[in-house]
């Protein structure tokens, strides 16, 4: 039996009369086209670019690393009892780097920290009731990090936290945790598409602001300034000193930049003193030791500062959009010397290293879109972007925090040294503002009552606690998308006794931060004409009907028109189509 006919008297039994032809759509009996035959024809002449220089800047994820080393007290100085303080600064060998062997290699993280350590000696003697060792700690640490081929990276480094124990009256163990910071600059081309040379092009266009780094520099300034000691004080050893270099503003012109800062000073040290027993601040001094002469030795604490501005010429002439200071003071150092007259003086000295960057922001018409108006023009696109400078801003926080004294023995009689540093930060933009939050460390050195004193005699113990602070810089023109990027200075440090179990900290922090912001564009790229071997049906005229999501530019660009006729002919403006409008294209 054949199949085909079983099935013609199935269906005439059920009444269908519907042919198997009858069952195939209408159009699918039209004869398919040949597969037109697509050319591609890169334009490789006469397409014209416009170089733009980006620097792209990006801050690396921090790493920490740890040195360890025993310290031993030189054998001039008597035995260590109890550490009462210790602070260091970080010196880098090498600040920026320039090339790497590969692109994910090893650099090599080398320098110092200079250690400064305050103890109680197990027996008081001439040298005083509080005696300091300074050492240098040395570290050579690889970072395996990535870098781009060409880029460059500059470093910053910053103790994190410092950790001590006694080991014996000759020795003591100090393990540092580092941070070390990184900032990459990526120098790089872009080539912006700007039309055909032979050919016209109707194209859409953005404006984009690009910023590029323009000039980095580093300059020395050398500083010398003699710091006058209170009349009747008559310093014999300086125990501590803490040195930081603050900003206060910079100007750049077209031919220099001016960099105002200053200097905070804050010295810890010795002197036999006057009769009343008064510090460099008017306070009562400590007697509990006599120098070699018999005379009683009081600790005292100096705080000061040293303003400078630094000229720094530019190689290159030119109008800048922003700029990013950044110091190393490590070089410092304070002295105690005889001036010309004679006089004993404290004396500053050594370089300050700054490293200035200058942002130059250019406007820039990017092409989005484009099409001929007789031929297929093809093109890739490329999203990418680049960081835009918003600004740069500072803002100031106080900080008051009173520390408790957790040790039911002593009380505070006097606070003789204070001591601060910024151990965290982090700052995030909000809409309008930037929040910098963060911990400061900080330390006391205080005098205990007569009768809380030891078996040794002496009357001093130290405090310290971390402290959290938070700043709000106002910044109107965020929009809470930005990288910040900012530092944190202590501005200025105070203590004062509250009573005898409590201790008031007080310190203004300074935040200067930097604003940019990403700004993504499209790159047209690889333009090119498709031609195909049967001519297209172009109509002259048609009425189209806009679709949700139609634009002007997309209408004109399918029909192969321009929004200027379209425009024209429909009698409308600049205006945004509404869907189910019924336009007339004229090509």
């Amino acid at each position: 039996m054949c199949y085909a006919g079983t099935q013609a008297a199935g269906q005439k039994e059920r009444g269908n009369s519907m042919t198997y032809e009858k069952e195939i759509p209408d159009f699918a009996l039209v004869p398919a086209r040949e597969p037109e035959e697509r050319v591609l024809t890169p334009i490789t002449q006469g397409a014209i670019y416009a170089p733009v220089q980006v620097t792209n800047i990006t801050e690396k994820p921090k790493t920490t690393f740890m040195i360890e080393e025993d310290i031993l007290v030189p054998d001039t100085r008597p035995d260590l009892k109890k550490i009462l303080m210790m602070t260091g600064q970080v010196h880098l060998a090498e600040r920026e780097v320039t090339a790497m062997a590969g692109k994910d290699d090893a650099v090599s993280i080398t320098g110092d920290v200079q250690l400064q350590t305050l103890y109680l000696p197990e027996k008081n003697g001439v040298h005083g009731p509080v005696l300091s060792i300074t050492s240098r700690m040395s570290f050579r640490e690889p970072w395996h990090i990535s870098l781009a081929p060409g880029a460059s990276m500059l470093l910053e480094a910053e103790i994190e936290k410092i950790e001590y124990m006694v080991i014996n009256e000759r020795k003591f163990r100090v393990k540092i945790t580092m941070c070390i910071r990184a900032w990459e600059y990526d120098d790089s081309r872009i080539d912006l598409f700007e039309g055909l040379a032979t050919e016209s092009l109707e194209t859409l266009r953005d404006t984009v602001e690009i910023t590029s780094v323009a000039l980095r520099k580093k300059d020395i300034l050398s500083i010398q300034e003699d710091l006058e000691i209170k009349e009747g004080e008559m310093p014999q050893t300086i125990l501590m000193q803490n040195l930081s270099v603050v900003e206060n503003y910079k100007q750049a012109s077209a031919e220099k930049v001016v960099v105002n800062g200053f200097i905070y000073i804050s010295l810890l040290y010795s002197s036999p003193g006057s009769s009343a027993g008064e510090n460099a601040d008017g306070k009562a001094g400590t007697g509990e030791a006599e120098s070699a002469e018999g005379e009683p030795l009081y600790l005292c604490q100096m705080q000061d500062r040293v303003e400078f501005t630094q000229f720094i010429p530019l190689t290159q002439a030119g109008t800048w959009s922003g700029s990013n200071v950044c110091f190393d003071g490590s070089d410092l150092k304070v002295r105690l010397v005889k001036n010309e007259e004679g006089r004993d003086v404290f004396r500053l000295e050594g370089d300050i290293i700054t490293w200035i960057t200058l942002y130059r922001n250019v406007e820039k018409e990017v092409i989005t879109d484009a099409y001929h108006r007789e031929k297929q023009f093809v093109c890739d696109f490329e999203e990418t972007s680049c960081r835009t400078l918003v600004g740069v801003a500072a803002g100031e926080a106080t900080i008051r925090e009173v520390i408790p004294l957790e040790s039911t023995r002593e009380e505070v009689e006097q606070v003789i040294f204070v001591s601060g540093e910024v151990i965290r930060s982090e700052s995030r933009p909000e809409t309008g503002k930037i929040i910098t939050e963060g911990i400061v460390l900080g330390k006391l050195i205080c005098k205990s009552r007569a009768e809380d004193a030891d078996e040794a005699g002496y009357g001093f113990f130290s405090l310290q606690q971390e402290i959290p602070f938070r700043c709000v810089t106002a910044v109107p023109q965020m929009n809470g998308e930005e990288k910040i990027s900012s530092r944190v200075y202590l501005k200025d440090l105070w203590a004062e006794k509250i009573s005898g179990k409590q201790a008031e900290f007080n310190s203004v922090v300074l935040v200067c931060s930097e604003v940019m912001r990403q700004a993504p564009f499209q790159l047209l790229k690889n333009p090119a004409f498709e031609e195909t071997r049967t001519g297209r049906d172009r109509r002259s005229m048609a009425v189209y009907i806009v679709r949700p999501g139609d634009t002007l530019w997309s209408v004109a660009r399918k029909f192969q028109s321009t929004v200027d006729l379209i425009c024209q002919v429909n009698q409308i403006g600049d205006e945004r189509l509404h869907p189910g409008q019924k336009l007339l294209i004229l090509r």
